[in-house]
């Protein structure tokens, strides 16, 4: 109400939002979700097909499981390469 009095006139209004800030909080959104559905969705295949190998064979199911053992070793050192601690 001050601004009435003052010569400087009413404040600028805000400019209401787009399309673009929607966007790019729907990236941020995928850039987290993604990865995380991608990860549950090979791990579902990957059991599944463990169950499958070992009603064929159980030493069948150990070709899958070698693989996810071996997936999940390369994850754990791309994640200490990625996330280093400071001063190491």
């Amino acid at each position: 109400m001050g601004y009435y009095h003052d010569s400087s006139g009413p404040p600028p209004e805000d400019k209401p939002p787009g399309c673009l800030e929607t966007l790019v909080i729907m990236r941020a959104v995928f850039a987290v979700i993604v990865p995380v559905l991608i990860a549950m969705i090979v791990l579902v295949v990957d059991i599944a097909v463990i169950f499958v190998l070992f009603t064929r064979h159980p030493a069948l199911a150990l070709i899958p499981v070698a693989f996810t053992v071996i997936g999940i070793w390369l994850f754990a050192r791309w994640d200490q390469q990625r996330f280093r601690p400071p001063g190491v």
